[in-house]
């Protein structure tokens, strides 16, 4: 059944998971993909964690991350009023009020009442510094994918002043980047811990990254196995069977 406050230009989206929670979503705005998905399953919150995402448009991850750990409580900050909106209305369709938590908010701000309150930061943030690539002309999808309101450095920072001492800051991004984000996270404390390549399929370079890092954490990385998106450069279409068997047990 529909929300009865569903708006004209958004649309539910399947998140294709076993709890079969849905998400609003603008149809013609930014829309989730698989990024998102792979963050989600990266992280490992324990029990009675406080997870904050910084920059949660649609809040998708937070929903992917309660589905796979209930018990930890999850707050998620989006600059936009409208879409911050749209996101605690997917939640309380859903039902996870009590765990779920948007907050319309400047990360680039954050009041001191979120400092060193939480065990993990996660984000999926924008991939494109301002001036580099398209910029598209849908102001939503721009702040999606370029650096406008919020430059690595500074969701870095922000990551580093909420996270408690030996908390966590794992993000999502392009491989191309990494020399840029290892920078920036040994910049404000934050030991580079795990990092996992993510490739279209493995006869391919690496085109993302998975890192997690500690605050105030002892330096040494682990480098995991290389995760394939697709079985094969020969077999990949739209048809989601040609997933690799590991991104395929990510789905319903």
């Amino acid at each position: 059944m529909l929300p009865n406050n569903i708006l004209p230009d958004e649309e539910l989206t399947d998140l294709c998971i076993r709890q079969q929670w849905k998400v609003l979503q603008k149809k013609q705005g930014f829309r989730f993909s698989i990024d998102a998905v792979l963050l989600a399953h990266f992280i490992t919150p324990s029990a009675k964690h406080r997870v904050l995402e910084l920059g949660t448009g649609s809040g998708v991850i937070p929903h992917l991350i309660a589905a796979r750990h209930p018990q930890v409580q999850i707050d998620a900050m989006e600059l936009q009023p409208e879409i911050a909106d749209m996101a605690n209305r997917s939640v309380q369709y859903n039902q996870l009020g009590e765990q779920i938590h948007i907050i319309q908010q400047d990360i680039t701000q954050i009041p001191a009442h979120y400092q060193q309150q939480y065990d993990w930061v996660v984000s999926n943030p924008p991939f494109f510094p301002v001036g580099t690539g398209k910029q598209n002309p849908n102001p939503q999808i721009a702040l999606a994918r370029h650096e406008i309101a919020c430059t690595l450095n500074q969701l870095i920072q922000s990551a580093a002043y909420c996270l408690t001492s030996r908390g966590h800051f794992a993000l999502i991004h392009r491989a191309e980047r990494l020399t840029d984000i290892l920078s920036c996270c040994m910049q404000h404390r934050l030991a580079p811990y795990r990092l996992r390549m993510v490739h279209p399929t493995l006869e391919q370079p690496a085109n993302l990254l998975l890192l997690e890092a500690i605050k105030d954490g002892r330096n040494g990385i682990t480098v995991m196995p290389p995760l394939p998106i697709y079985r094969s450069i020969a077999k990949i279409t739209s048809d989601k069977s040609t997933y690799s068997d590991e991104v395929l047990s990510y789905y319903y």
